[in-house]
């Protein structure tokens, strides 16, 4: 079994112009069996490493 998936920015997947809100837009991607696996949080703290994620990301997988 292997997975696919699909990264977004946040911005970029609540911005697409679609005009879906929100709720449609994930229930899009349950349509075409898109799973909703999380939210990858930019960290904002600035001592110590810097973070590598330059936005927050939203990441669907499915089976391929």
């Amino acid at each position: 079994m292997s997975w696919q998936y699909r990264i977004f920015t946040v911005k970029r997947f609540l911005n697409s112009t679609d005009n879906l809100n929100l709720e449609e837009k994930l229930n899009k991607y349950g349509k075409e069996d898109w799973e909703l696996t999380g939210v990858l949080q930019r960290h904002y703290d600035t001592l110590g490493n810097q973070d590598k994620l330059e936005d927050d990301l939203i990441v669907f997988k499915k089976h391929s």
